[in-house]
């Protein structure tokens, strides 16, 4: 018997270039008894792929496995609103802070801003009286002060 196609099989085989089909061929044929010497020290190698391709689980494996392990559904817990609002908590914080930190800025380079109105038009009154100011008023505002210093 001529044994070249399948030696040009293991030959092909061992280089990782033959089939599926090609590879159940050798199974096969190394799966017989009576091999050529020469092709015999390769039997135990093809026997055991044989023999592994042919060995199938039954159906009651997948049973057996799911009891040993026990399954165990994992119910999803709810999450609560004020977690899932939570970003949007600290957007608002953010917004909030950017806002004070605004005002703060735009009421401190604003000079117009700086007093209340009634106190300005107090500081304006007291500025044009000043310019009136006899020096006998002047220096009865000066005791005054001098007094209510002495007080505190």
């Amino acid at each position: 018997m001529d044994y070249k196609y399948i030696e040009q099989l293991v030959d092909c085989y061992f280089e990782g270039e033959t089939t599926l089909e090609e590879e159940q061929i050798l199974r096969k044929f190394f799966a017989q008894e009576e091999l050529p010497e020469h092709l015999r020290q390769w039997q135990p190698l093809f026997r055991e792929q044989y023999a592994l391709s042919e060995a199938h689980l039954d159906a009651s494996f997948d049973e057996r496995i799911l009891a040993l392990t026990g399954e165990y559904h994992v119910k999803a817990q709810p999450i609560p609103l004020r977690v899932r609002l939570r970003p949007l908590f600290r957007v608002a914080a953010f917004l909030a802070f950017a806002i004070v930190i605004g005002t703060a800025v735009e009421y401190s380079t604003n000079p117009s801003m700086e007093a209340p109105a009634g106190q300005v038009a107090v500081q304006e009154q007291d500025e044009l009286n000043a310019d009136e100011a006899t020096p006998l008023d002047i220096r009865s505002a000066e005791l005054m002060d001098t007094d209510t210093l002495k007080l505190q």
